[in-house]
């Protein structure tokens, strides 16, 4: 597994992390609104957990369909991080290897979407739920790759 770039969250002494592979996309519309999906009141990117045997990307193609039942153009890869929290409706800390990546939507698919699509700007008070989902909107942003809706 690659190095992570970043740390977010305090690893807390005294507490049993579970390991958690996930991965993420930064999707962008054509008003450089970014795409996020509501689960309990707060705001995430799309994507989720790693399957065992699944790749990053096989993965991140499954959880946009499932999720948002839209179709996934996987552009590029922002980065990686580590995010540590803690999961109250599980009662359990997670230490979080993240993988983003940009993509468009490329249309529906059958089925309905488990969430609905919200889409918010890019600035600095985005209310992501996962400081690293911040961190993944702003390095684009900062970047100046937000003004493009499509790859």
């Amino acid at each position: 597994m690659a190095e992570v770039q970043y740390v977010f969250g305090t690893h807390v002494d005294g507490h049993t992390y579970h390991a958690r592979r996930a991965v993420y996309a930064v999707i962008r519309d054509s008003d450089s609104r970014v795409a996020a999906v509501r689960y309990r009141g707060k705001l995430f990117l799309p994507g989720g957990g790693i399957e065992v045997g699944e790749s990053p990307e096989q993965a991140l193609v499954r959880e946009v369909a499932e999720e948002c039942a839209q179709r996934l153009h996987i552009a590029e890869k922002i980065g990686e991080a580590l995010q540590y929290f803690y999961a109250s409706s599980e009662d359990t800390y997670f230490a979080m290897h993240t993988i983003f990546y940009t993509g468009t939507f490329l249309g529906q698919t059958p089925g309905q979407a488990e969430y609905s699509v919200v889409w918010v700007l890019p600035d600095d008070t985005v209310p992501f739920f996962h400081a690293s989902h911040v961190w993944a909107v702003q390095s684009l942003r900062r970047e100046g790759n937000l003004s493009h809706a499509y790859p």
